[in-house]
C-alpha cells in the first residue's frame, strides 16, 4: 500500500522565484484631540495629534503645527495631518473655528510710579483688550520708579507680574527720562510690535540709547507725520487708538527746553464701544492749541482726559499759569486722571481748575494705581488702589 504523505511548504518556498513577502504594513490611525471637525469653540483650543503607528507630519492653515499647543486667534482653522508607517500612508482633515465668547473689555491701568522727583512723577498706563479668547495690551510711555526715579526695572516688572509678555505698541509721548527710563527693560523683556514715537532729537546719550534699543529691537519703528490708526484686540468691538502726530517745530532742535519737549508730545485717543479717552502726554499750551484746533475730532468732548504734564498749570491755563483754559472747555471731560509724584505735582491750580471741570478726578499720589474698565456698551468703572473715598490734593503751591 502506498502511502501518502502531505507536505506543507513554506510561503517563501512557495513562491516563484525563491524570493520573501513581507507582511503588509498596517495604515497608521489618527486621532486628534481637543475639538471636533466643523466645531466653533468660544475660547483658545489645546489640540493633541496621536498616531498609533509610524510618524506624522501637521499642517495649521498651512503652517506647520506641533502636538500639544494652543490656537488662540479668532478665525477659521483647517488642520492636515498626514501619517506615515513605511509605505502605508493616512490623512485626516479637521476644521474648526475660534469664536469669540463673553464679554470684551478694555482694561486701563495707570500705573503708580510713586514719590520720585524724576520730573512730575512720571508716566506708565497699561491698555489691555481682553475677551475669552484673550488679551492684547499697548503701552504709553514707561518711566522710573523709586526716589530720584532710580528704580527703571519697575514697569517692567509689573507687565511680567500681569502676564505680558508682547505688546501691539509701545508709544513713547516725548522725550524726558520720567517717560522713558523704563523702556530698555521692557524691550529686553517683552516683545514689541511697533515701537512708536515722536522722532525728537536730542543731545542726551541716555535718550539716543533708548531709541537706538527701540530701533533695534522692535518689529516696526513709527514717527507719525499724520494721524496714526491702530486696533488690537480679539473682539468684533476692538480697541481703537488714533495716534496723532507731534507738533514739529522744536524736534529738529537737539538742545530743545524742557517746555519745547513737551510740547512736541504726541496725543494718543483711546476709543472703545464709544467711550473715548484722551492721552496728553506732557503737552504744555501749544500743544493743546494745535490738538484742539486741527484734532478737535480726536479730541473734543472725551469722557476721560488724562490731564497733561502729570496736571501742571502749563498744561492746564491758556496762558500757562491761571486764568481760563480753552482746553479745558474743549475736552469737557467727565473724569480727569492724573499721574503725579505728590511732591511737585498736580499743581494746586491746575488741579483746582481740573477738579471744576470733571465730576472726579484721580491721581496716583493720592489713589495709587488707578484702573478704568470699559465693557460692552462703553460702560464704565473706575477702581483705585487705596483712598477711593479722597479728593486729589497738590504736590505743590509752584505757579508753573
Amino acid at each position: 500500500m502506498r502511502r501518502w504523505v502531505r507536505y506543507v511548504l513554506p510561503l517563501t518556498l512557495a513562491c516563484s522565484g525563491g524570493g520573501s513577502v513581507e507582511p503588509p504594513e498596517r495604515t497608521p490611525v489618527i486621532s486628534v484631540l481637543g475639538v471636533q471637525d466643523g466645531e466653533s469653540r468660544a475660547g483658545a483650543v489645546t489640540l493633541t495629534i496621536q498616531v498609533d503607528v509610524g510618524t506624522y507630519e501637521a499642517l495649521l492653515n498651512g503652517v506647520t503645527f506641533f502636538s500639544g499647543r494652543t490656537v488662540r486667534e479668532a478665525g477659521d482653522y483647517v488642520l492636515d495631518v498626514t501619517a506615515r508607517n513605511g509605505t502605508a500612508v493616512a490623512t485626516r482633515r479637521v476644521e474648526f473655528a475660534i469664536v469669540l465668547g463673553g464679554e470684551s473689555q478694555l482694561v486701563i491701568r495707570l500705573i503708580n510710579l510713586g514719590d520720585n522727583e524724576a520730573g512730575g512723577g512720571g508716566d506708565a498706563v497699561l491698555l489691555s483688550d481682553s475677551t475669552d479668547a484673550g488679551q492684547r495690551h499697548a503701552l504709553i510711555d514707561a518711566g522710573p520708579a523709586g526716589m530720584g526715579g532710580t528704580d527703571t526695572g519697575f514697569v517692567a516688572r509689573r507687565l511680567a507680574t500681569l502676564g505680558v509678555d508682547t505688546l501691539q505698541a509701545l508709544i513713547l509721548s516725548h522725550a524726558h527720562s520720567d517717560h522713558f527710563d523704563g523702556i530698555p527693560a521692557i524691550l529686553e523683556n517683552t516683545t514689541v510690535l511697533r515701537f512708536i514715537y515722536n522722532g525728537q532729537m536730542r543731545t542726551f546719550s541716555r535718550y539716543n540709547d533708548v531709541i537706538a534699543d527701540a530701533q533695534q529691537r522692535a518689529n516696526e519703528f513709527v514717527i507719525p507725520s499724520a494721524i496714526t490708526e491702530l486696533a488690537f484686540g480679539l473682539g468684533g468691538s476692538r480697541t481703537h487708538l488714533a495716534i496723532l502726530p507731534p507738533l514739529s517745530t522744536y524736534l529738529g532742535n537737539s538742545n530743545a527746553e524742557s517746555s519745547e519737549l513737551n510740547d512736541g508730545s504726541i496725543g494718543v485717543e483711546v476709543e472703545k464701544e464709544g467711550f473715548r479717552i484722551f492721552f496728553a502726554g506732557d503737552g504744555e499750551v501749544l500743544a493743546n492749541e494745535r490738538w484742539r484746533g486741527q484734532f478737535a475730532t480726536e479730541t473734543g468732548g472725551v469722557d476721560v482726559l488724562k490731564a497733561g504734564h502729570h496736571g501742571a498749570n502749563d498744561a492746564t491755563f491758556d496762558n500757562g499759569f491761571n486764568g481760563s483754559s480753552s482746553w479745558l472747555a474743549h475736552t469737557t471731560p467727565d473724569v480727569v486722571v492724573i499721574s503725579a509724584n505728590g511732591t511737585t505735582h498736580p499743581r494746586r491750580n491746575a488741579l483746582s481748575q481740573l477738579q471744576s471741570a470733571a465730576e472726579r478726578t484721580y491721581c496716583t499720589n493720592v489713589h495709587g494705581d488707578i484702573e478704568i474698565r470699559i465693557g460692552e456698551g462703553g460702560v464704565l468703572l473706575i477702581t483705585v488702589e487705596r483712598n477711593a473715598s479722597a479728593d486729589c490734593t497738590p504736590g505743590s503751591d509752584a505757579t508753573t
